[in-house]
């Protein structure tokens, strides 16, 4: 780390670092002894003005002065972050008010999230019994998915790709209100189309990564502007 201590120079060493300045930007290849034949000014002279303004050597100062001149290529953003910004951009706020009517027209509403996407289920839990008069338990056991089993209650269901876990066989039999699947992952389930289904976007994600690999941040910004929709004047 370098840190390049302006502050502390006099007149004359600021003058010595404008000249020292229009010379290398001039010319880069300018060395030490060259330098200091054209500002008539030592070499021991120009080293010490250096170490003054924290660098190491001329040769780093030569660096840091001819760096401001060239362009740093653009850092590409990663694939998740260009992921999301066009997520977002392209956000469907026809689907979220669809989804926030079918959460709004409940009593009870318990969300079933496994690994990751539990911890997304907690939070939406946590938000709507601020924001709304829905009655809300997030789990990630089955059993309290089968215990709370009731016709005056939702069950919805959070999976970024719905393949961690067949949801068909662990699901069958039960007789809540509704059943709603959120997905992130565009995918056919033959045997969930007696269910509402969400699908945050349409494609099938990253094959390489595992269900519980994947990000969960469309989750929460989803979930967040369902959110909003509950808060008065928003």
């Amino acid at each position: 780390m370098i840190k390049v201590d302006y502050t502390s120079l006099n007149v004359l060493e600021r003058k010595l670092l404008d000249s020292t300045k229009e010379c290398i930007q001039h010319n880069s290849t300018v060395s030490i002894t060259e330098l200091s034949t054209q500002l008539d000014v030592s070499t021991s002279k120009i080293s010490k003005f250096v170490r003054k303004m924290g660098f190491e050597s001329f040769k780093q100062y030569k660096k840091f002065l001819i760096s401001g001149q060239t362009e740093s290529p653009p850092i590409k953003p990663s694939d998740e972050l260009q992921r999301i910004s066009e997520y977002i951009a392209n956000f469907d706020d026809n689907l979220a008010h669809d989804f926030w009517l079918k959460i709004k027209d409940c009593n009870k509403l318990i969300i079933y999230g496994l690994g990751p996407s539990f911890i997304c289920a907690d939070y939406f839990a946590y938000r709507l019994r601020i924001f709304s008069d829905v009655f809300t338990l997030a789990t990630n056991e089955i059993t309290t998915v089968r215990n709370a089993d009731n016709k005056d209650t939702k069950l919805l269901v959070l999976s970024t790709t719905g393949l961690f876990q067949s949801f068909d066989d662990e699901l069958s039999g039960l007789n809540y209100k509704e059943i709603i699947f959120l997905f992130e992952e565009f995918r056919y389930f033959p045997k969930l189309q007696k269910n509402t289904l969400f699908y945050l976007t349409n494609s099938s994600g990253n094959s390489t990564l595992k269900p519980y690999e994947k990000s969960r941040t469309l989750f929460f910004i989803f979930l967040e502007e369902i959110i909003q929709k509950f808060i008065p004047n928003h």
